[in-house]
């Protein structure tokens, strides 16, 4: 198929259902369910516990079991990746990578192979690809 979409087979062909609200429910004999809303959003839930939610902006968002959520962003090809510990992963389409703590650290990794952490604390160190290292204490008054 064109696009790499394929056709169900006719046996995992749903039942739909329109609310009065304006949303069309699907059931699929794959286990699949989808709810469309009035305002475009499409939900898809599979029978693995994945949920997929479509955007109107051409966003979407999956949400898996194990509770890790995956955002790509339409507009500019990012994605961000939010583990259950609070952990946020950015992923640029440049290759620059961040990932965020739930502490307030960050570590950045830039295309030109440059690294910057910045601790907790606010203080930095910044990795240059030729090795060079530039570390800036904490702006924070102790106490």
């Amino acid at each position: 198929q064109p696009g790499g979409l394929e056709t169900p087979p006719p046996e995992q062909e749903g039942t739909e259902v329109r609310t009065v609200e304006g949303r069309i429910e699907r059931f699929f004999g794959d286990g699949r369910r989808e709810v469309e809303f009035a305002n475009g959003l499409k939900k898809v839930m599979w029978p693995d516990g994945r949920t997929t939610v479509l955007f109107q902006n051409g966003d979407h968002k999956e949400i898996h079991a194990d509770g890790v959520v995956v955002y790509h962003y339409s507009a500019t090809g990012a994605v961000q990746t939010t583990l259950t510990d609070g952990t946020e992963m950015y992923q640029f389409i440049d290759g620059q990578f961040e990932r965020h703590c739930p502490d307030g650290s960050k570590e950045i990794q830039f295309p030109n192979g440059t690294t910057k952490h910045i601790s907790s604390d606010g203080s930095e160190e910044v990795r240059f690809a030729d090795g060079t290292v530039r570390r800036t204490p904490s702006q924070h008054a102790p106490g």
